[in-house]
């Protein structure tokens, strides 16, 4: 049971880092604030970007690989112990 969670979490891992992959940006909600000087009043809006590196998301396709084989490796070895 312990090596097919780590092998499910490994691929949603990878899963991840292949999305930051293709969709390495990421727009957060919009901010409105209102502003007041003397008898103008404004609007300001802001955004909040995120960008995600190449080499991160690389990174996280990595560790869940290593996540993966190592739920196949503690799998298959709990097979043999069971035999």
């Amino acid at each position: 049971m312990k090596g097919r969670m780590l092998i499910i979490v490994g691929a949603l891992i990878v899963a991840a880092g292949v999305v930051g992959l293709i969709h390495p940006q990421w727009q957060g909600r919009d901010k409105k604030t209102d502003v007041t000087f003397g008898d103008k009043h404004y609007v300001v809006n802001t955004r909040r970007i995120v960008r995600l590196p190449v080499g991160f998301c690389i990174s996280i396709m990595v560790m869940g690989g290593c996540t993966a084989a190592l739920g196949a490796i503690t799998r298959a070895r709990s097979q043999q112990i069971q035999k």
